[in-house]
């Protein structure tokens, strides 16, 4: 199956996808200079952090999209607990280090920590059905 059918056919999670595998390569390459509520909220090991939430948050991304465009759950699945925990890290540093003037990146991150639980937990309960033999054993876990 063509990557742009696979991309119309779940646009939204393979851009959830991408940005953090953007932002961290930016938080991999950059360390604290990739944002200042880290910074903030982190004084003192901002930059090591980063750093590793950076490394953690690509590969996250990147085993998403990996796991999305083969339609293997097997890797979609801890890609997205990645991307579920580099989301929401961003989110409680930005909330702590930036105050009032981090909520809208907070609530945006926070959002889209949310979305990507939700999707596990989904894949994850398919999966259990299919396992149990609750569909018949004919319902993919996709």
């Amino acid at each position: 199956m063509g990557w742009r059918i696979q991309l119309s056919g779940n646009p939204f999670g393979t851009m959830v996808a991408v940005t953090a595998v953007v932002l961290g390569v930016l938080g991999l390459v950059m360390g604290d200079g990739v944002s200042r509520g880290m910074t903030n909220s982190l004084a003192g090991h901002a930059n090591l952090i980063a750093h590793l939430w950076g490394a953690m948050f690509a590969a996250g991304g990147a085993l998403t999209l990996y796991g999305l465009y083969t339609r293997r759950v097997t890797l979609e699945l801890p890609g997205l607990y990645l991307v579920t925990g580099g989301y929401a890290f961003y989110c409680l540093t930005v909330l702590v280090g930036l105050g009032s003037h981090g909520l809208a990146a907070g609530v945006i991150s926070g959002g889209l920590t949310v979305g990507s639980l939700l999707k596990a937990h989904a894949i994850s309960e398919r999966a259990r059905r299919v396992q149990d033999g609750a569909s018949g054993g004919t319902e993919a876990v996709r």
